[in-house]
């Protein structure tokens, strides 16, 4: 059994190599991807720092009277001194499509700085996302979700058997397994890099074993992941889940984003939330205004993510609040996959953690390879003089 738990174990981890390589390489920067977006394209991120900008809903609407073509979707709501304001935009139903989805606007002004289509591409407007769907998809589509889905189940259990591999069949369990979470520099270059491989993996098995199931799981997320959560424990019944009203070509919100961004706070107020505006939304479909809360303001996932606060866009009346500590434990358990996955449960603290699996199992792969191969040339021997004896019998009968 222990031989073919080796076997296992060797051979799933060279057949997952390459794409865990490709996985951890990519993951590592998306730990930081909205900062070295940033990094990468100052044109569309910065604008003239004039001070304090006015609210951001006052901007959105100079934007949307200057260009009346654009439904904007969601932007947010923190704004900063010579920061732009990245609102993401569509056209309004029955009208042309627009060939970008991301407007970058003067916080000051409302003009746009620059625009993009969300799309992935190896030019650096467009390299992050390029980054994100190769990590994601292999540049796939669904096939390659699925694909990537499929090793990180493997890798999963790579990892559970690697680990059960490293455990003591003899006594004392303690002596016998204490070297095997360290690393002798004094040793040759082999059996450090074995040393490396081993130990690494058991510092940080949990770490890593948690990041191979939420990929797993975001791989097959509607496929199984969500389909699964919701049967045991359904969440509350939300305004997209139930059908959408009609499309109207000509319909327009009755309620501005100013409008509904002080309702949904007044209503947040009376509710005793304590957090601060983040995001605001817009969906024509469901003829509904969100505007999301955060602890310090800005679009992150910490703990179970932000909580929002659903307005009609006809009569300014509350028709939700997606609020996760509210809800279900299967809500909370969806909620908490990506935070989980990405390092945003508690700040810079935990993403600076998932950097480091990310470097962990990049090195992991590589040691593995080369303890195969400094292996595979002994193991080759072997096996051909444990048959040489048989193939000098045949050739003398």
């Amino acid at each position: 059994m222990n031989a073919f738990f080796v076997l296992a174990h060797r051979w799933t981890g060279l057949v997952t190599l390459l794409f865990l390589v490709i996985a951890s390489a990519t993951g590592i920067p998306l730990v930081f991807s909205h900062e070295l977006d940033a990094l990468l394209t100052p044109e569309l991120h910065r604008a003239p720092d004039r001070g304090q900008p006015p609210p951001a809903p006052e901007i959105i609407a100079r934007l949307q009277r200057d260009h009346p073509e654009f439904q904007v979707t969601a932007f947010p709501l923190a704004g900063a001194p010579g920061r732009a304001i990245e609102a993401k935009v569509a056209s309004w139903p029955g009208a042309p499509p627009l060939d970008f989805d991301q407007a970058f606007v003067d916080p000051y002004t409302g003009a746009v700085i620059g625009v993009r289509a969300d799309r992935p591409g190896l030019d650096r407007v467009h390299l992050m996302r390029g980054v994100y769907f190769l990590h994601f998809t292999l540049l796939g589509g669904d096939a390659g979700r699925w694909f990537m889905g499929v090793v990180a189940i493997a890798w999963t259990l790579n990892n559970v058997v690697g680990f059960y591999l490293t455990l003591p069949s003899r006594r004392p369990f303690w002596k016998r397994w204490k070297p095997l979470w360290t690393v002798s520099l004094r040793a040759s270059l082999p059996r450090v890099l074995l040393d490396l491989h081993r130990a690494s993996g058991l510092w940080l098995f949990v770490g890593v074993l948690l990041l191979a199931l939420t990929s797993a799981a975001l791989n097959f997320y509607s496929e199984a992941f969500q389909p699964l959560v919701v049967s045991l424990s359904p969440p509350k019944t939300a305004p997209w889940d139930r059908r959408a009203p009609p499309r109207d070509p000509a319909y327009r919100p009755g309620l501005s984003f100013a409008g509904a961004e002080g309702l949904a706070v007044a209503a947040a107020r009376r509710d005793g939330l304590t957090l601060k505006t983040a995001v605001e939304t817009y969906d024509a479909g469901l003829r509904l205004f969100g505007v999301r809360f955060s602890g310090d303001g800005r679009e992150t996932y910490a703990g179970l993510g932000l909580v929002t606060y659903y307005v009609d866009d006809r009569n300014g009346r509350l028709v939700f609040v997606d609020n996760p500590l509210t809800d279900s434990a299967g809500q909370k358990t969806l909620r908490a996959l990506y935070p989980l996955h990405s390092g945003q449960v508690a700040g810079l603290a935990t993403r600076l953690f998932v950097g480091l699996l990310g470097v962990s199992v990049l090195e992991m792969s590589i040691t593995g390879l080369i303890v195969w191969w400094k292996k595979r040339k002994p193991r080759v021997a072997a096996k051909l003089a444990r048959r040489r004896p048989q193939l000098s019998q045949a050739a003398g009968e």
